[in-house]
């Protein structure tokens, strides 16, 4: 395996960087994303293949279930919340997307139960703010089957994600100001199709009507 990815590399510096090389020597002191994309550590998820960027256009932050804590909890996760800041703050980003996949296993670990964990003490205690979203479903949903509730799991935890975002003052004021977009994404690994999160009508809606309707 580790010849293959080395192989790999040989292939990035021949043909990939080759295609790109005016952009990497252009970007080699300076970046300009604008976009920061939040997205699940999932493998089956590749976000620059999603939206066919380009390098230097996209600011990443991956982590289990597309996660961002509160302001109010901010130091559970100095790493996601410090890319954040230096996205917004120092790079300027025009647009944050929070974007969430079918066949979470974040959100199952989380649906499913804490307490079968501790086995993953760290997953354990890192799934700890998802049990908001779980205890919604529980009250609201108990009478919907397992495949549909997975799905609600994923969705309302890009939601409540990108509620988290809106706590941080710096962001809320940009977004008020008209600086900063902010959207909630759910890739189907399965189809290939995005559902984009509409706050006005508290639905998902596939990617090409929302555009449509904008």
């Amino acid at each position: 395996m580790l010849e293959r990815l080395k192989k790999g590399l040989t292939n990035f510096k021949d043909v990939t960087y080759k295609k790109y090389e005016q952009l990497y020597q252009d970007l080699e002191q300076k970046q300009n994303p604008h976009t920061l994309f939040i997205a699940c550590s999932d493998s089956r998820v590749d976000p620059e293949r999603l939206i066919d960027s380009e390098p230097g256009e996209v600011f990443m932050i991956r982590n289990i279930a597309n996660t961002i804590p509160t302001y109010e909890l901010s130091q559970r996760d100095l790493t996601t919340v410090s890319s954040v800041e230096f996205a917004v703050e120092v790079l300027g980003v025009k647009e944050i997307i929070v974007c969430g996949h079918s066949n979470c296993g974040g959100c199952a670990a989380a649906l499913g139960g804490r307490e079968k964990l501790d086995h993953l003490p760290f997953t354990q205690n890192y799934l700890e703010p998802l049990e908001s979203v779980k205890e919604k479903i529980e009250q609201n949903h108990a009478h919907e089957d397992d495949n549909a509730k997975a799905r609600l799991m994923e969705h309302l935890n890009i939601i409540e994600q990108v509620e988290h975002l809106k706590t941080y003052p710096w962001i809320k004021q940009k977004v008020e100001n008209g600086e900063l977009g902010i959207e909630g994404w759910h890739y189907d690994i399965k189809t290939g199709s995005v559902l984009v999160y509409d706050e006005a009508t508290d639905a998902f809606h596939e990617s090409e009507k929302y555009q449509s309707e904008q």
